[in-house]
C-alpha cells in the first residue's frame, strides 16, 4: 500500500472563516482512499485534488492506495471507519455503476452504503481501430457484419467496457465477440496489429496515438466531442441517440456522514475547480469537471448504473 501526505498550506484565516466545521477537525489528517494503483490515472487525479484541497482547508491529507478485489478492498476500508468526515473513497464509473451490475455478491451497497461528495472528471470512452483497417466508420463495421455474418472482435480491458461493446452491438445490430485484456497496453498493441476489429479505450491514452496515425477513432460514447478528438463524431450524432455513457471518476463517504461536513467539504472541491491550477490541469486530460456534488452527483451516477443494467439485461448478463 503507498501512501502520500499532503500537508496543511498557510491559508489558516481564511480557511477558519470559508469552512469552520472542518478546520476545527484539523488535527486529524483527512483520508482519500484510491482502489487503484499507484500511477494510475485516477491515483494522478486523486494526489492532484489531495494537493489543492489540503491547501484550500489548510488540513493535511493522506493519499491511500488500496487496490484489488474489484474495488472492494477499498470500499470495506472506508466502510471500517467512523461516519465522522476524514474518510474519503475515490470512486469510479466501475466502483459505482459497474461492479452492481457485473459483481455477484458484490459487499457493498454503493447507493445505500455510500453517499456522493463531489464529481472529480469526465469523458467519453472511444471506438477504435488501427489506422489501416478497412473501418474508417460505424457503418462500415455494420456493413462488414452484414455481408459476412461473422461477429466482430471488441477488446476491453475491464467491465464496463465490455458492456459499451455489448451496447454497441445492440444499437447497430451486430453481434460481437468480446475479447477481455488485464490492461490497456496489449490490447492497443493487438488493435494495432489488425488482430482485432475494434478495442474501446479512454480518450487520453489514445489521443496521441491517434494524432501520429497509428489509431483510428470511430465514435466516442459522450453527449459532445472531446477537445483531444475534435473531429470523431458521438454516436448521437451517427444517429444512435440513446447511446450516451462516459467514464468518470469521484469522491463518496461512508453514508451517515453529517451532512454539513459534506457540504462544506464538498464546496471546498467546487472552488478548487475553479481554480487556474485546476482549469490547467484539466486542460491536459481529456473531456471536462465533473462538476457535480451531493444530490446531484447521486442522481447522475444512478442514471450511469441503470444504463450499465439495461444492456446487461438485454444482453442476458449474469454477475459473476
Amino acid at each position: 500500500m503507498q501512501r502520500r501526505t499532503f500537508g496543511a498550506s498557510l491559508l489558516a484565516g481564511a480557511s477558519v472563516l470559508a469552512f469552520p466545521g472542518i478546520t476545527r477537525a484539523q488535527g486529524k489528517a483527512l483520508r482519500i482512499i484510491v482502489p487503484f494503483t499507484a500511477g494510475s490515472g485516477s491515483d494522478d487525479g486523486a494526489r492532484f485534488y489531495a494537493e489543492q484541497i489540503s491547501k484550500m482547508l489548510n488540513r493535511s491529507i493522506i493519499v491511500e492506495n488500496k487496490p484489488g478485489a474489484s474495488g472492494l478492498i477499498a470500499v470495506r476500508s472506508v466502510l471500517s471507519e467512523p461516519a465522522d468526515g476524514n474518510t474519503i473513497l475515490l470512486g469510479s464509473n466501475s466502483l459505482i455503476a459497474v461492479n452492481p451490475v457485473m459483481v455477484k455478491n458484490l459487499g457493498y451497497d454503493p447507493f445505500k452504503d455510500l453517499s456522493p461528495l463531489h464529481g472529480l472528471g469526465i469523458s467519453s470512452a472511444a471506438f477504435v481501430t488501427s489506422n489501416d483497417s478497412p473501418y474508417n466508420s460505424i457503418d462500415d463495421l455494420v456493413a462488414k457484419y452484414k455481408a459476412s455474418g461473422k461477429p466482430m472482435s471488441v477488446g476491453n480491458y475491464s467491465e464496463g467496457y465490455r458492456l459499451v461493446g455489448e451496447w454497441l452491438a445492440q444499437e447497430v445490430g451486430i453481434k460481437t465477440t468480446p475479447v477481455p485484456y488485464k490492461g490497456g497496453a496489449p490490447m492497443i498493441t493487438d488493435v494495432i496489429g489488425n488482430r482485432l476489429d475494434i478495442a474501446l479505450n479512454d480518450i487520453t491514452g489514445i489521443a496521441p496515438m491517434e494524432k501520429a496515425k497509428k489509431l483510428r477513432v470511430l465514435a466516442v460514447t459522450g453527449n459532445l466531442r472531446d477537445k483531444m478528438l475534435p473531429n470523431v463524431p458521438t454516436m448521437k450524432e451517427l444517429g444512435y441517440p440513446d447511446f450516451e455513457t462516459y467514464v468518470w471518476s469521484s469522491l463518496s463517504m461512508k453514508a451517515g456522514t453529517s451532512a454539513g461536513k459534506m457540504k462544506e467539504l464538498a464546496d471546498a472541491i467546487t472552488l478548487v475547480q475553479g481554480t487556474e491550477v485546476a482549469k490547467s490541469y484539466q486542460a491536459t486530460r481529456a473531456g471536462t469537471f465533473l462538476a457535480k456534488s451531493l444530490g446531484e452527483l447521486g442522481e447522475f451516477q444512478r442514471l450511469e448504473y441503470l444504463r450499465f443494467k439495461r444492456v446487461a439485461e438485454k444482453a442476458n448478463i449474469l454477475p459473476s
